[in-house]
């Protein structure tokens, strides 16, 4: 078992490696999308959920109590997303 759980891991934005072997990565999806983003290379983004583990959090997680030693949880929290604004796509696709 790894040290860390980020159980709303998402496209895992705010990791800088994104494959980190002390994490353990969790969310309720996994898919791979495109979205027109004029700031990317070629107008286009390409957004990964892969997760570890496919889990809900607000339903039950699969693990026991204490199992790990740092818990992340930094759930969707925009306040003011345009409605065509790549991270919104990625919140509700």
């Amino acid at each position: 078992m790894t040290p860390i759980l980020d159980m709303t891991a998402g496209s895992r934005m705010m990791w800088w490696d994104k494959d980190n072997p002390l994490a353990t990565f969790v969310d309720k999806r996994s898919e791979t999308f495109e979205l027109k983003d004029s700031s990317s290379s070629g107008g286009v983004r390409t957004v990964s959920i892969k997760p570890d583990i496919v889990a809900d959090w607000t339903v039950r997680l699969p693990f026991d109590d204490n199992s790990f030693y740092l818990v992340i949880f930094d759930p969707p929290h925009l306040i003011d997303a345009g409605p065509n604004s790549w991270l919104r796509k990625n919140m509700v696709s």
